[in-house]
This record gives C-alpha cells, structure tokens and sequence, in this order.
C-alpha cells in the first residue's frame, strides 16, 4: 500500500510542481514541492522511506525539468535521509523543529544547486543569489511544509472517544 501512495505521489507532484506552482509564486519564487514531500516523508516515515522516495522523486523531476543533469537525483535523498535521521530522535514533532529543518534543508539545496549551475557556466555573484532567490525560496518551503505539516497532522489525528480516557 505504501509503495501504491509513494507511486501516486511521484505521478502526481511532478506535474504539480510544473503546473500549479507558478501561479502560486511569490515575486517569481516558487516553492520546491518535491524537496517538502521529501522532507516530510522524512519526518513522518523515517530515512529509508525518505531516500527511497527521494530518488524516486529527484530522478522524475530531472527527467522531466531542464535543469542541472541529475542533481535532484542526488540531493534529494540525501536531504531526505537528513531529515529523517533529525526526526529519530524527536519525540513530539513540533511545527518549529519542522519549520527550522526543513529551512536549513531548502538553504543546503539551494546553495548546492547554485554552485552546480554555477559549475556549467557564469552567472550572478552567490551573495546576490543568496538574498534574492535562496533565501526567499527556502521560506517558502518552510513555510508550505509547515502548512502541509499542520494539514497532516489534523488529518491523521484520531479523536479519542471520551469513554476510551475515563475508567468506567
């Protein structure tokens, strides 16, 4: 069944992320949906989800991006598995643990992503690219993955019954 939701999710984010998040874009910053499925796959489902997910995920979005060749296949695993090995030892998931990882995860993913591009070629100075593209982005995502977060975390919350807490 796992395998079935992780299947849809590939099917589905990648044109999500192609079709959707432009409209959502702030001053031309969009988010990075497949880095926030990652992250919090992570989270919820531990490392080997999240890398197995992630390289599903990354090797559908470089096949159909024109991005770099093959640095989401790459990078998202392995943020994947940072994000999983971080939630490990997390006992309670708070939005602020969330929020802050999944920020410094989306900064690392950004900054790898500019030296690559900037590998194949010149481009802006990092300190511009930092403050105009990298840092935005990464709010972005943290912000995105906060509210996913919050959604999941109402949808998968089972109310307890009164009669289940009381010793009647």
């Amino acid at each position: 069944m796992k395998v079935l939701g992780y299947a849809w999710l590939i099917l589905l984010l990648v044109p999500l992320q192609v079709v959707l998040v432009d409209r959502i874009s702030l001053f031309g910053i969009r988010p990075d949906l497949p880095l926030v499925a990652v992250c919090l796959i992570g989270l919820y489902h531990g490392e080997i989800d999240a890398l197995l997910a992630g390289i599903a995920i990354g090797f559908a979005q470089d096949l159909f991006s024109g991005g770099v060749h093959w640095g989401n296949l790459c990078l998202k695993p392995m943020l994947g598995l940072i994000a999983g090995l971080a939630s490990r030892n997390v006992l309670n998931l708070t939005g602020g643990f969330a929020f802050g990882l999944i920020l410094s995860l989306s900064v690392l993913s950004g900054t790898v992503m500019y030296l690559l591009k900037a590998f194949m070629g010149p481009g802006e100075s990092f300190f511009l690219a930092a403050r105009g593209i990298i840092l935005p982005q990464a709010c972005y995502d943290a912000l995105v993955s906060l509210a996913l977060l919050k959604l999941l975390q109402r949808w998968w919350a089972s109310p307890t019954p009164q009669t289940a807490l009381s010793y009647e």
